[in-house]
């Protein structure tokens, strides 16, 4: 079970992934780091309250989604943007211009709940 600092550092990892991925243009990539990123920054985040959305699997990305809708609700748009790339990018190879949609969303939500819990998460 990872603890805050645990769940930032593979959050951080990623992030850099999905930037570095973008600029190297393999967009097929870039929704998969870009979701996973903000999963496990939303997995830091929810183990300060104890809660472990990874320990289940079945139900973690549906779980892990409603909770961070209902705790910030200001990201509930670029969470949809970011489970759209992830199928257009990841499954239909799709262009450029989707993935830099997944990478602003990304960049948008990390703002967003940076501001709110005065953390930084980068």
């Amino acid at each position: 079970m990872g603890n805050f600092e645990h769940h930032l550092r593979l959050a951080r990892e990623k992030r850099s992934a999905a930037l570095d991925e973008f600029e190297k243009r393999r967009y097929t990539v870039v929704g998969d780091l870009v979701l996973k990123a903000i999963e496990q920054i939303i997995e830091a985040i929810a183990s300060k309250e104890g809660l472990h959305f990874h320990l289940n699997p079945r139900t973690a990305h549906a779980r892990r989604t409603r909770w961070a809708k209902e705790k910030f609700p200001s990201i509930a748009g670029d969470l949809d943007i970011i489970w759209g790339a992830y199928g257009d990018l990841g499954y239909d190879g799709l262009n450029g211009k989707r993935a830099k949609e997944a990478i602003e969303a990304m960049e948008r939500i990390i703002n967003e709940i940076e501001k709110e819990i005065g953390i930084r998460l980068r």
